[in-house]
């Protein structure tokens, strides 16, 4: 929790109110073991929306700010959107005074790289990674019980906090394994691995044209090698960011993937120049 006081503690400083959870079967939250196909960017979405309803509880007309990186981003364009609800757009962050603007520290793709290429040679490693790893949960049980080590996962996550490696803490890391040794680890992450990756930023704009009149602003580290800049989803906003016509902004900073807490400094400085022209 200190490192989120630390990546949004520059907007609770200056006087807003700052929310923060966890996204069911990630983090500290519970991994219960729901059916097939669950695990999703709608799931995420609709607990968002339903949130933000029950216990932000913003005054009629306010709107909220949405804040995520990578997955979180995508949930928060989502949710926006409303995709996940019956019928579309009928959720509560979709509303016309729903949400007045998305800051997004980079963006994923989808929910995972499932349709994404369409080489056969890499659908046949995914297959054999579904077939012996991910839709066998005795074996990735295992993997996680004896493979995953505090120091496997501390060198992961350096590869993410390129800027400040010291960020990597103890605290970090075990923020990290706890939940990776916790009950329902598996199976959630299962079915995060191997479930529809929903609908790209790409899709989401395309099919839902209000998207277009919403304010977005983007933290990119130059540093991500998980998300780059020069990726599709960083394409697509880097060319929006220069159109006139899109209340869209775009800047870069010195940090990895996890801009927020790489380098607070400058993304607590970019967010909150932001919100205070929006």
């Amino acid at each position: 929790m200190e490192a989120l006081a630390q990546a949004y503690g520059g907007a609770s400083g200056e006087g807003y109110e700052v929310y923060a959870f966890d996204l069911l079967g990630q983090g500290r939250s519970t991994k219960p073991n729901l059916p097939p196909g669950s695990y999703s960017i709608d799931l995420w979405a609709q607990q968002l929306d339903d949130f933000v309803r029950e216990v932000v509880a913003p005054s009629p007309g306010g709107g909220v700010v949405l804040c995520g990186n990578s997955l979180g981003s995508l949930v928060a364009l989502t949710a926006t959107a409303g995709d996940q609800t019956t019928p579309a757009g009928s959720g509560y962050l979709s509303s016309p005074s729903g949400v007045k603007g998305i800051c997004m520290f980079n963006s994923a793709v989808g929910l995972n790289i499932r349709g994404m290429f369409d080489g056969p040679l890499l659908k046949a490693v995914l297959f054999l990674l579904d077939a012996l790893l991910f839709n066998n949960r005795f074996v990735l049980g295992l993997v996680l019980d004896r493979v995953v080590t505090k120091e496997l996962l501390r060198e992961a996550l350096t590869n993410l906090y390129l800027h400040d490696p010291s960020q990597v803490d103890d605290e970090l890391v075990d923020s990290f394994y706890g939940p990776a040794k916790g009950e329902g680890a598996a199976g959630a992450l299962s079915q995060i691995y191997t479930n529809d990756p929903g609908l790209s930023p790409m899709q989401l704009h395309a099919k839902y044209p209000a998207l277009d009149a919403l304010p977005i602003h983007l933290v990119w580290g130059t540093q991500d090698l998980v998300t780059p800049i020069t990726g599709g989803v960083g394409k697509f906003y880097t060319a929006r960011s220069v159109d006139p016509r899109r209340p869209v902004s775009l800047e870069m900073i010195e940090a990895g993937h996890v801009p927020m807490d790489d380098n607070s400094e400058q993304a607590n400085t970019s967010l909150i120049r932001w919100l205070e022209a929006l």
